[in-house]
C-alpha cells in the first residue's frame, strides 16, 4: 500500500554520482525510488569516512525513512547511529551487515557477476592471457575478481588470468598503470571494476585497441569500438525490490541481508553492440549457456571459489 506521506529516502555514496559505475548505479536507483513512488530523495556525494556517523545522522534527524549508505564501508557508522533513530531503517549495500532491529543490507551477487565476465574473456580471448583489474579489497571487488578468475577458467582451463587490486577507487592513473602492464605481457582483454578510476584502464585499452570488459553499469558508450560487453549489476532494481519488501511488510519487515543475482535479473551481461557480428555463434552460444545455468541453479558459482560473503 501507498504510505500516507511521501516516502523519504536518502543516499550517501563513497565517489561522484557521475562515476559511471559504482555510484552512478545507486544514483540511478535513487531517481527510480522517485519515480516509482512518488518518494522525496536527497543524496550526499563523495562521502568521506570520517563523515559517515554525521552524514547518517543528518538524514535520520530529517525524518528519513530509509537512508542507504553504498558500500560496505558505511557499515560500521550505521551500526553505531542506528540505535538512535529507531524509526530508520539503514541499508547497506554490497554487504552482509545487520543489527536488530532496522539496520539491513542488500548484495548484488558480484561472485556471479564476475563469473560472468570471465566467462566472456575466456571465450573470446585469442592470446589466451586476459586481465582484470579492482579497486579496494573489499567483499563485493574481491568477490568479482575471484568470479571472474574463475569464470575464465570453466570456459577455458587453460587461460592464464592475472587480476590486482590496486587499492583505490579515484586512482585513474594507476589503473592506467596496470592496465599497461597486463597489456605489454601478452593479454588482449581487460575487465575492469575500479568505479571511477576504471577510465584510467578503459584509456590504456583505447589507446592500444584493445579489449574492454566494464562492470556494474553498461559503459559501452566510454569505449563503444573496443568494449565487448559489461557485468551489469543493476542497483536501481536491487533498490526497487529493497523498497518493495520494505513497503509490504511494514512494522514486521526484520533486519536481515538480501543478495540479489541472476535470478533476480539483478545480475545480467550487458549487449555486445559493436562484438555482436564479431563474436562467432559458437562464442555467444557459450557464454549464455553459463548465463542460463547460473539462472537454473545447475551451476552454483560460489562452488568454484573461495568467496567472502
Amino acid at each position: 500500500e501507498e504510505p500516507d506521506e511521501p516516502l523519504k529516502v536518502a543516499l550517501l555514496t563513497p565517489g561522484p554520482i557521475n562515476d559511471g559505475g559504482w555510484s552512478a548505479s545507486a544514483y540511478e536507483g535513487l531517481l527510480m525510488i522517485e519515480e516509482e513512488y512518488g518518494a522525496e530523495i536527497a543524496y550526499s556525494e563523495n562521502v568521506a569516512m570520517s563523515d559517515h556517523d554525521e552524514v547518517f545522522r543528518l538524514y535520520a534527524d530529517a525524518g528519513f525513512d530509509i537512508v542507504f549508505g553504498h558500500g560496505a564501508e558505511f557499515g560500521d557508522a550505521a551500526t553505531r547511529v542506528a540505535p538512535d533513530f529507531l524509526d530508520v531503517t539503514f541499508c547497506i549495500n554490497s554487504s552482509n551487515i545487520t543489527q536488530e532491529p532496522n539496520v539491513f543490507s542488500i548484495q548484488n551477487d558480484n561472485a556471479e557477476q564476475g563469473f560472468l565476465m570471465g566467462a566472456v574473456a575466456g571465450v573470446v580471448t585469442e592470446t589466451g592471457i586476459v586481465g582484470g583489474i579492482g579497486g579496494m579489497d573489499i567483499p563485493s571487488i574481491s568477490n568479482a575478481i575471484r568470479g571472474y578468475e574463475a569464470g575464465a577458467k570453466y570456459v577455458n582451463p587453460d587461460v592464464d588470468v592475472r587480476t590486482i587490486l590496486t587499492g583505490s577507487f579515484d586512482d585513474a592513473g594507476k589503473a592506467k598503470e596496470v592496465a599497461n602492464a597486463m597489456l605489454d605481457a601478452g593479454a588482449d582483454i581487460i575487465m575492469v571494476d575500479v568505479s571511477q578510476a576504471s577510465m584510467g584502464g578503459i584509456e590504456a585499452c583505447k589507446d592500444r585497441d584493445a579489449m574492454i570488459i566494464g562492470a556494474i553499469m553498461d559503459q559501452a558508450y566510454l569505449a563503444p569500438d573496443n568494449m565487448i560487453t559489461s557485468g551489469v549489476a543493476n542497483m536501481p532494481l536491487a533498490f526497487k525490490k529493497f523498497v518493495d519488501k520494505y513497503l509490504e511488510e511494514g512494522d514486521v519487515f526484520e533486519a536481515g541481508s538480501y543478495r540479489m543475482g541472476v535470478d533476480d535479473d539483478v545480475i545480467y551481461l550487458a549487449p555486445y553492440y559493436k562484438f555482436e557480428d564479431k563474436l562467432t555463434d559458437e562464442q555467444k552460444a557459450t557464454i549464455q549457456k553459463v548465463y542460463d545455468d547460473i539462472r537454473s541453479g545447475d551451476l552454483v558459482v560460489r562452488e568454484y571459489g573461495d568467496f567472502k560473503q
